[in-house]
């Protein structure tokens, strides 16, 4: 009986000591142990939304670039998408001039620089560029061996210091197009180990620049190739209009005044930069139908006849059924057709009135009265710039359109808009065709 007893105790004494709560020392490891994983959760989730980022920034990029070719706004938003991706404090693009070995300076989001780097092994993006290998560098102050003399003066100069860096080929059609450079990782969140006091650059960040060169390369590369398409159509209309000023050699210049002029005044009128090409190419067909009027009144050194006008207004049709024919000039052929209407309705050849008038034939319409008058014929002297300019300023709302009158007000005041101006060649600052980074 003794023995069943000892029996009964021991065995209440074992579950007795099951339900005893844990510990000091136990629950606080197990505490550990819970914010252990709440911290690899956390980290795990912003990791989780920083690749997230990554790949929307991605989708938004490549939607910009099947969305334009405009070589500028490539470049802006490469420097900005890589700022984005890899957390850095900016960015820089290089490309290579194919007429030169050498890297050219384009712009950062943040710095302005403008010179040229040689391909070659003496800088850390020349060498890129000669290898087409990427580089990371997290300690650009103690590694001067692959730095240049003109790469350390700016980097390492009061207004910018360099620590870290990538430099990434820029690739397409299996060659090397330029460089792409991402300066300064930032902190991120959570932190991640560095061998420095200040944040390093990863394998990851080197995979993600060179993803993003790729497209970057593509899309400069298919900017590039439609910049030089529109310079050969540019130049192939320039060349037919210049032939038909040939047969007169007394209005020899007029297309080009006319254009610098018309510009001058699109300046001023706040246009985007489709409707400013726009303006160019029309002004430069816009007396293309001469080519249908016969030489004996075209070339005519004496005021024309009634017969002889109605002759030489048909010019405006005529260059209007010649090139309507080519599919990328539709949108101006407004210009051609219609710059001899008037703002009062009293023009030709349909009598189109106020804003029945295309707007770029409206701005022609002033460019071309202001050159007719400035211009010296063999029947009678050019006018002084000014008196043209009052004429135009007189006739404000009756043959022209006020608003590009004060448009043409303002460009008189800031332009050259005097004998011999803009008479051999356009400002580069007034075409938007033709800058040097096109």
């Amino acid at each position: 009986m003794a023995s069943n007893t000892r029996k009964v105790s021991r065995s209440s004494s074992s579950k007795s000591k099951k339900n005893d709560p844990l510990s000091l020392a136990e629950a606080q490891q197990a505490l550990g142990l819970i914010r252990g994983l709440e911290s690899k959760i956390e980290s795990t989730l912003l990791e989780m939304q920083e690749k997230v980022n990554q790949l929307e920034q991605f989708n938004k990029f490549s939607a910009l670039l099947n969305s334009t070719l405009d070589t500028a706004i490539v470049r802006e938003k490469a420097l900005e998408a890589t700022c984005n991706l890899l957390c850095c404090e900016t960015a820089l693009l290089l490309l290579v001039n194919p007429l030169r070995a050498e890297l050219n300076w384009e712009f950062s989001d943040s710095l302005s620089v403008s010179d040229s780097i040689p391909i070659d092994d003496h800088s850390i993006a020349g060498n890129v560029a000669m290898s087409g290998e990427s580089v990371i560098c997290n300690d650009l102050q103690n590694n001067f061996r692959n730095i240049n003399k003109l790469i350390k003066n700016f980097f390492f100069s009061k207004e910018f210091k360099a620590q870290t860096l990538i430099c990434v080929p820029l690739k397409a059609r299996n060659r090397t197009v330029g460089v792409l450079l991402a300066f300064n990782k930032l902190a991120s969140i959570p932190a991640k180990s560095s061998m420095h006091s200040w944040p390093d650059f990863y394998e990851g960040d080197r995979k993600i620049l060179e993803t993003l060169s790729h497209q970057v390369a593509i899309a400069i590369e298919n900017s590039r190739l439609y910049a030089d398409l529109k310079k050969g159509f540019f130049d192939t209309v320039e060349a037919l209009a210049e032939s038909i000023e040939k047969k007169d050699r007394y209005t020899g210049g007029h297309t080009k005044r006319v254009v610098y002029y018309s510009m001058c005044v699109a300046k001023y009128m706040d246009l985007s930069h489709e409707q400013l090409e726009q303006v160019h190419l029309a002004a430069i067909l816009h007396d293309v139908g001469k080519i249908g009027v016969e030489d004996s009144i075209l070339k005519k050194q004496a005021p024309l006849t009634k017969e002889e006008w109605v002759v030489m207004k048909s010019h405006p049709e005529q260059g209007y059924d010649i090139m309507s024919r080519v599919e990328g000039l539709k949108d101006v052929m407004g210009g051609v057709r219609y710059h001899h209407e008037r703002w009062d309705g009293k023009g030709y050849p349909l009598g189109l009135q106020g804003e029945e008038i295309p707007l770029i034939a409206r701005i022609i319409a002033v460019a071309d009265t202001y050159d007719a008058m400035v211009s010296t014929r063999p029947y009678r002297k050019g006018l002084d710039p000014q008196v043209a300019y009052d004429e135009i300023v007189l006739h404000s709302g009756s043959q022209f359109d006020p608003r590009v009158v004060n448009a043409f007000i303002e460009a008189f005041r800031h332009e050259k808009m005097g004998k011999g101006s803009g008479g051999s060649s356009l400002s580069p600052s007034l075409s938007p065709s033709f800058s040097k980074d096109d």
